[in-house]
């Protein structure tokens, strides 16, 4: 019950400046909502979904860490698992071409995106789509085997 009225609480303080704020944001021309005054309705949802993702990676690190310590014999399972995804990222990291063309080389020009980070965040989205495709085949792939199983 406490963490459904912190919940409420914090829902009310993002939601109630963004209902506040909304008609004189509207007021301001499209081009400079972005930098005006009015454009700060939306400051308090974003710092309090950092903190709350701050708080939930600290929890999931800590709890990982602390079921680790008491029972690695069973924790040994999901540590193989990481290090494969690790190993995977190396190697999408590792074929991650930094050079780009057309319309990919003007944005990263224009953000200031460097060779690095520009393999990082290729790396990345090839290692989500294949644990995606990964996710999707192994769902169908159980299904099909609990239909034989239980039929």
């Amino acid at each position: 019950m406490f963490a459904f009225i912190i919940a409420v609480v914090l829902i009310a303080i993002c939601i109630i400046p963004i209902v506040g704020g909304m008609q004189a944001l509207d007021s301001v021309p499209q081009p400079q909502q972005a930098s005006s005054e009015e454009g700060n309705i939306f400051y308090a949802a974003i710092y309090i979904s950092i903190a709350l993702f701050i708080i939930a990676v600290a929890a999931a690190v800590l709890l990982s860490l602390f079921q680790v310590i008491v029972n690695p014999k069973a924790a040994m399972k999901g540590l193989i698992s990481f290090a494969i995804l690790v190993v995977i990222f190396i190697l999408f990291y590792s074929m991650s071409d930094a050079a780009s063309s057309g319309s990919l080389a003007q944005t990263i020009e224009k953000f200031g995106i460097s060779a690095v980070t520009s393999k990082v965040i290729g790396a990345s989205i090839a290692l989500t789509i294949l644990i995606g495709i990964s996710s999707i085949a192994l769902i169908i792939v159980m299904e099909i085997r609990n239909y034989f199983k239980n039929s």
